[in-house]
This record gives structure tokens, C-alpha cells and sequence, in this order.
């Protein structure tokens, strides 16, 4: 039995000993470690870059809210301005109005008023005379 499992063994024994050489020598290539290791370096600077990009579109990102809430201000301030400026328009508008309406007003009541007094001045007059022939 010895002689049956020497074969196998050393077959065994072989099998680790290129595992082993490929593993930590290499074969062909650099070793699997060193092959781990590169891939390792080469990961983590694909990462801090990454990391350095996301950085700047976070700025970036930063930079445009900053830009868009300045705007939306702006504009906030044009139109609060613009509603104003035809609030103030309207008030005027709506005052003048009145006073032409209570000028208006004020001219037909003295043009009333007059005539009402002529009238009753004229048929006060009359009536006197009236009252003057019947008398006499």
C-alpha cells in the first residue's frame, strides 16, 4: 500500500508545488499576490479619483444651487417690485377716478343748486308781483 499512495502523494506534492509557484512565483505572469497587490493599488487610486470627481460635482452642485436660489431671489424681488409698481398704479388710477367722479358730482349739485335758486327766486319774484296785482 505504501507504494500506492507514494504515486498519489508525490502526484499530490507536485500539484501544491506548482499551485505554490503560481500563487507566490508566478508562472509566465507575476504572481497571483503581486497581481492582487497591483490590482489592489490600481482599485483604490480608480477610487480616490472617483472620489475626487464626486467631490467636484458636489461643489459643482453646490455652486448652481447657490446660482439658482441668487436667481429665484432676483426674480422674486423684480416681480414683488412689478406688483407693486401696479398696485401703486391701480391706487392712483382709482383716486383719480374718484376725484374726477366727485367733482363731477360737486359741479351737477351747484348747477342743480343754482337753478333750483333762480327758479325759486323767479317764482318768488313772480308771485310777489301776483300777489302785488291782486292786492292792488
Amino acid at each position: 500500500m505504501k507504494s500506492k499512495s507514494n504515486p498519489t502523494l508525490k502526484k499530490l506534492q507536485e500539484e501544491v508545488k506548482e499551485v505554490y509557484k503560481a500563487v507566490y512565483q508566478g508562472n509566465g505572469k507575476p504572481a497571483i499576490v503581486t497581481q492582487l497587490s497591483e490590482l489592489t493599488g490600481k482599485l483604490k487610486s480608480h477610487s480616490e479619483h472617483v472620489e475626487m470627481k464626486l467631490v467636484h460635482v458636489d461643489e459643482k452642485i453646490d455652486s448652481l444651487e447657490r446660482e439658482i436660489e441668487l436667481k429665484f431671489k432676483n426674480i422674486t424681488d423684480v416681480v414683488t417690485e412689478k406688483f407693486n409698481s401696479i398696485s401703486v398704479q391701480i391706487t392712483s388710477e382709482f383716486g383719480r377716478k374718484r376725484a374726477e367722479t366727485t367733482n363731477l358730482w360737486n359741479l351737477k349739485t351747484a348747477i342743480t343748486t343754482g337753478i333750483l335758486a333762480s327758479s325759486t327766486s323767479v317764482f318768488v319774484v313772480l308771485l310777489a308781483e301776483f300777489i302785488k296785482r291782486l292786492n292792488s
